[in-house]
């Protein structure tokens, strides 16, 4: 049986999903892209518990 290959009408909701869901490029200066860097590294880094032990429990001197 061969499929239908009339066009479809787009509807509101297909204009919606490709306006919400389009491809945006951004360009960043290099130093912009070194704090995006810097920032993601931060954000991504590994949490144990050794860490947050020792963040805890480390040594307060006044």
């Amino acid at each position: 049986m061969e499929e239908n290959q009339l066009p479809t009408k787009v509807g509101f909701w297909g204009k919606f999903k490709s306006f919400l869901f389009q491809e945006i490029n951004v360009e960043l200066t290099p130093y912009q892209q070194k704090v995006e860097d810097e920032v993601n590294e931060f954000l991504h880094q590994e949490i144990t518990w050794q860490g947050v032990k020792n963040f805890l429990f480390q040594e307060v001197r006044f």
